[in-house]
């Protein structure tokens, strides 16, 4: 219950006035806390609330409360559990940036009103004199204001980048380098690198929303010029033509040409009872303002714009989304305000230009893929025959619009999800069985698909379905995933596996032992992801051009790789590369398999102890011990009696052994 005090007048109005200590006493309750903002997608508070309690409950009991839209605030029970999760960013959920700040008092928490976010930067090319803290404070005051940095900056255990936290303005450019003054007056540049960067809006300096969707901001519409002079009407004044709303007869004439009747007739447009206005017929850059309901300001031109780039959502689907017509979109990688462009005739969204001489190995062997009702059949034996629960399809060449029924006739009842959105024929479709486990994409990208898993006995692990692209820079995208996602998922067991589309060994080249710079490329993200082979079973090239003789070229382009909490977990695990069926390539199973517990180790009849004085005796006394119940069960309680008896033999060394000993 609350109780009633009396309220201060002030000047004859009522006013709330608490004492100190009414404040001293809740900012106690809240001493421990951070303010957790959500930045450029508003999800589910439930699912929030999940992930958070998953990610951050190892380090200790806590509360998360809602405080706004997309705004959460999480109590924690000490200041070491604060600090952990201070340090340990930058944080995610489902792909989108969650940035976190220490609570305080009159700190606001909604997400409109903030107008600087921390922003985890990497600084590449930092000279050693300054890798300390007064250096990196230095340089990262050029970005904003230096808030910490992490464990691995700061106890120097990589030194090809440092990694640090900026309080970053909404209106900062974001620069690409900083230019350091060294000692003797000379400069060097100083390479940033933004793992996430929010579209902030310039115009209100806040990361609530982007420039694009701000209600303040104006938007252009192209129209022929023939078509805008259709609409000059004889009552025009000379020079100007009348642009009507929907549905509305009224008209406000602006005969006036010059600049202050032009800025006279924005002034006229932003006023909320505007129904028309004037403009000048030979205006080159016309804006229509939000809020006013009509056909939009022309913009008079010769040339009609570019074409805009049609992107398509990712589906995530299930049989009841299906049925209703509803499909869930995945979050797809990068950054949100200039989506990745697909070409025509693209699968990836890049053209590809085959040098002469070059073996095509980045297809599936095949020019349907499985839009080939043929290869259902034997999709669906392989998938029963391994009991898979979980599956990737790499360059199916299925295009959206099928893809439902293609995954039907393979897999009835499955979930699945494709990397659609960012390829015209989706280069990645992973389904799953959703009664064994349910399978949630985290990151989604031209290249792979990386998510989590939640296995029928709760455990969760990190999957990532790899097809690299056949060209090397391309392939560079996809090594800063996986860098970006070993970061991501250092705590908790992640597997990577797919076709890579490069060797990393010369062994695993069956024609050439060269070590090229992508494969150089490969080894760097590889070990600095910390990954490694699962064990491995089966065809040791996993693609072949299928020729004879001295064009027979074979590659080892598929595999596994794992991460230490993996082979912490789940070490007994291994993968099998199976021999190619409807593909040039072989596919890759995984067996889960639990963990076997150590039971001592076996016992074994040693055949020295029939030499030994007491062996007749031991087994006459212990054989002439009385057990109860059936013959088989008393033969076993006796021979169960006697090998205890029987190991006690190799306790007691002989005196000679024990001589020998002493003398050693």
């Amino acid at each position: 219950s609350l109780e009633f005090f009396e309220p201060l007048l002030v000047e004859g109005v009522p006013r709330a006035k608490p004492p100190p200590e009414v404040a001293l006493i809740g900012a106690k309750d809240w001493a421990f806390s951070v303010v957790a903002f959500l930045v450029g997608k508003k999800l589910p508070s439930k699912n929030v609330k999940q992930i958070l309690e998953r990610k951050w409950g190892q380090v200790g009991s806590l509360s998360i409360h809602v405080a706004g839209n997309g705004v959460f605030l999480i109590r924690f029970e000490n200041l070491q559990a604060r600090d952990w999760v201070l340090d340990n960013g930058p944080w995610d959920v489902w792909g989108h940036h969650l940035a976190v700040r220490p609570w305080q008092k009159g700190m606001s928490l909604s997400l409109g009103e903030c107008k600087s976010m921390p922003v985890w930067v990497k600084l590449r090319g930092v000279p050693l004199q300054f890798w300390n803290k007064l250096g990196l404070s230095y340089i990262a005051s050029v970005l904003g204001k230096p808030l910490h940095m992490d464990a691995s900056t700061m106890n120097r255990y990589a030194l090809h980048f440092a990694r640090v936290c900026v309080d970053m303005e909404a209106t900062s450019p974001f620069p690409e380098s900083i230019t350091l003054e060294m000692e003797d007056g000379s400069t060097m540049s100083i390479e940033v690198e933004y793992p996430w960067r929010s579209a902030a809006c310039s115009l209100c300096k806040v990361f609530d929303h982007s420039n694009r969707s701000c209600p303040r901001a104006t938007r252009r519409e192209w129209m022929p010029r023939p078509v805008v002079m259709a609409r000059k009407k004889p009552e025009d004044a000379e020079g100007w033509i009348t642009v009507n709303r929907r549905g509305s007869g009224e008209v406000v004439d602006r005969p006036s040409v010059t600049e202050e009747a032009h800025r006279a007739v924005r002034d006229v447009v932003e006023k909320a009872g505007t129904e028309t206005t004037t403009l000048p017929a030979s205006s080159s850059v016309v804006e229509e303002v939000p809020g006013l309901v009509s056909d939009g300001f022309e913009q008079v031109g010769t040339k009609p714009p570019n074409t805009p780039v049609k992107v398509v959502a990712g589906p995530l689907h299930n049989p009841q989304s299906m049925e209703s017509g509803k499909a869930t979109a995945v979050t797809v990688g990068g950054n949100a305000s200039s989506p990745t462009k697909l070409l025509p005739g693209s699968s990836s969204g890049h053209k590809r230009k085959k040098k002469k001489g070059q073996s095509g190995h980045g297809g599936g062997g095949s020019r349907r893929g499985l839009n080939d009702p043929s290869k259902h059949c034997e999709v669906r034996h392989f998938i029963s025959s391994n009991s898979i629960s979980l599956v990737g399809f790499l360059e199916s060449k299925v295009k959206i619009h099928n893809l439902d029924s293609v995954v039907r006739n393979i897999c009835n009842k499955w979930h699945y999800t494709s990397n659609h959105s960012v390829s015209l024929s989706g280069r990645v479709v992973v389904a799953w069985n959703p009664s064994n486990l349910s399978f949630v994409p985290v990151l989604v990208s031209e290249q792979a698909i990386h998510g989590h898993a939640i296995l029928s006995n709760n455990a969760c692990i990190h999957v990532s379905f790899v097809y690299g692209q056949c060209n090397r820079e391309a392939r560079k995208t996809l090594w800063d995933e996986l860098s970006h996602c070993a970061g991501a998922n250092r705590n908790e067991p992640w597997v990577v596996l797919g076709d890579f589309n490069v060797t990393r060994f010369g062994s695993e080249h069956a024609s050439s032992c060269t070590i090229t710079k992508a494969m150089m490329d490969f080894n760097k993200a590889v070990v600095a992801a910390e990954l490694e082979d699962l064990m491995s079973t089966g065809c040791v090239y996993t693609w072949s051009n299928r020729r004879m003789g001295n064009g027979a070229i074979a590659k080892k382009l598929h595999r596994a790789l794992g991460n230490w909490q993996w082979f912490k977990t789940l070490g007994d695990t291994y993968a099998h590369f199976h021999p190619p069926g409807i593909s040039d390539h072989s596919p890759i199973s995984i067996q889960m398999r639990t963990l076997q517990q150590y039971r001592g180790r076996p016992f074994k009849f040693l055949n020295h102890w029939t030499s030994d004085d007491r062996f007749m005796h031991v087994v006459a006394q212990e054989w002439g011990k009385a057990f109860s119940g059936s013959p088989l069960i008393v033969l076993h309680k006796k021979l169960k009696s006697l090998k205890a008896q029987l190991r006690s033999f190799c306790k007691r060394p002989h005196s000679r052994l024990a001589d020998l000993r002493a003398r050693l």
